[in-house]
């Protein structure tokens, strides 16, 4: 430069060349840093050029251009509340912009959308640093002052932010319990409508609001129930009535005597209580006979009914005397509170040789209507009878026939035991025929010509006797009569 230059740029600013020099600067601020997306180009020209003592100077060139680069600053969404309200007053969360010094910050680009997690929204406006909402205390079912922590979900609508966070620290209102009318809280018993007598009952309490604390509650079975702090149910599970033998479906209803805790204004017992069915389960009695095993001839042969359940154990009748029939006409009672009955008879002292048996069984048991299932067992028990020494029992054995037939007709000769035959029995008679009266008859019978019809008078008698009996397995055999 031959002299100084001066140069003025369309900033505003100017720049001076010494003279004697070719180079002049001037140094200005960039645009300032601030939080939105905006980078950007600056470009400056020399809009005059003076001095120099030049023959001619121009400006070259279309100025000079600039990058100007984003620097990323956050923006905060925070979250403040309400500190402290009645029941049914009103809770304000407002939701403010502001920098990483705690300043506030204008939203000069499009409006923004908070969400709480508690459903609701707030919106900060265009050229607004934050935004409000209002809802309405919860008027609760507790005693005493609660509390009400609310959150920012997320935020939509920041994209020309550089970095815009959401808040993350929860804001607590306290909301004072209000004098006036409690607010009741109920508590109700339920339970299976049936069930099978020796199963199980649940019984299950609900609160129509989730406990403050633990809730106690007291049955009038003797059980209780506890429902936990933050839960709304609880149950407990009794036996039934146990399973029996005896017709006895009913019905149990158990109520709440008593309901503590929870933190409830007011807590009530709803209803009237739990009513279950209890369904009989059917369950078989056997009647079983015993009998003594062996007596002798005269003894006593002692018949025992006994009620027995499915696993063979006694059973005790507690409803009305049972009669149990046995077929050989006797009868054998079964009292009130017992398990079991007897009855004795004499043991037959028979006309046979060696032991016998006497066999019984039941006919049939009366009384038993109040029984799920009583059944007549249907074995037979018998009894040995053994022969005792002495004085032999005599069976006879006579001898009939016609008194009067024709000669040349036929003679009918009928053997007739005092007792039936044990074993077949043989009679020899003295005519040289025979009879044989079978084991379990009395009787047996030969046929014989009479004498031969001829043309003389001679009637006559004929008599015939028995000259030998054996068989019958009797103890004494004897023939009776003169044949």
């Amino acid at each position: 430069a031959g002299t100084d230059v001066t140069l003025k740029l369309d900033n505003g600013s100017s720049i001076t060349i010494k003279a004697g020099d070719t180079v002049g600067t001037v140094t200005v601020p960039a645009p300032s840093d601030d939080v939105f997306i905006d980078k950007s180009t600056q470009t400056v020209k020399i809009t005059d050029a003076t001095g120099g003592n030049f023959e001619k100077l121009e400006v070259a060139g279309n100025g000079a251009t600039t990058m100007i680069n984003d620097t990323i600053d956050k923006v905060d969404v925070v979250l403040t509340a309400t500190n402290s309200v009645g029941e049914g007053g009103n809770i304000v969360y407002t939701a403010s912009l502001v920098d990483k010094n705690g300043a506030s910050v204008t939203n000069i680009t499009n409006p923004l959308t908070v969400t709480l997690d508690n459903g609701q929204t707030i919106t900060i406006g265009v050229n607004q640093s934050s935004g409000s909402v209002t809802t309405v205390a919860p008027n609760d079912v507790y005693t005493g002052d609660q509390t009400v922590t609310t959150a920012i979900k997320g935020v939509t609508g920041g994209e020309h932010f550089e970095n815009l966070v959401p808040g993350t620290d929860k804001v607590t209102t306290t909301v004072t319990d209000t004098s006036g009318t409690a607010d009741t809280t109920t508590v109700t018993l339920t339970a299976p409508s049936a069930v099978n007598e020796g199963g199980q009952i649940t019984y299950t309490a609900t609160l129509s609001n989730k406990a403050g604390t633990d809730v106690t509650l007291k049955l009038d079975n003797g059980s209780s129930i506890t429902i936990k702090a933050g839960d709304t149910v609880g149950s407990v599970t009794v036996p039934a009535p146990s399973d029996d033998v005896f017709i006895d479906k009913s019905t149990q209803t158990v109520k709440i005597t008593d309901a503590t805790g929870g933190n409830f204004e007011k807590l009530e017992v709803a209803g009237n209580g739990a009513t279950t069915t209890i369904n009989d389960t059917i369950d078989k009695v056997d009647v079983v006979l015993t009998a003594t095993n062996s007596v002798g001839e005269g003894g006593n042969i002692v018949y025992t009914a006994n009620l027995v359940d499915k696993n063979g154990a006694p059973v005790t009748n507690i409803t009305n005397p049972l009669t149990v029939t046995l077929d050989n006409g006797q009868t054998i009672t079964i009292g009130v509170n017992q398990s079991s009955g007897s009855v004795s008879v004499v043991a037959p002292n028979d006309v046979y040789k060696g032991d016998q048996t006497v066999t019984t069984a039941i006919k049939g048991v009366t009384g038993g209507e109040h029984f799920e299932n009583l059944v007549p067992g249907t074995d037979k028990v018998t009894t040995t009878v053994t022969d005792t020494p002495g004085t032999a029992d005599t069976t006879t054995v006579t001898l009939t026939a016609p008194s009067a037939v024709n000669e040349g007709g036929q003679i009918t000769y009928t053997a007739t035991l005092s007792n039936k035959a044990g074993t077949d029995v043989t009679l020899k008679l003295d005519n040289g025929s025979s009879i044989t009266i079978k084991a379990g008859d009395t009787v047996g019978t030969v046929t014989v010509p009479a004498p031969s019809d001829d043309v003389f008078i001679d009637k006559s008698t004929q008599t015939v006797k028995i000259t030998d009996a054996t068989g019958g397995n009797f103890e004494k055999l004897e023939v009776a009569g003169n044949g």
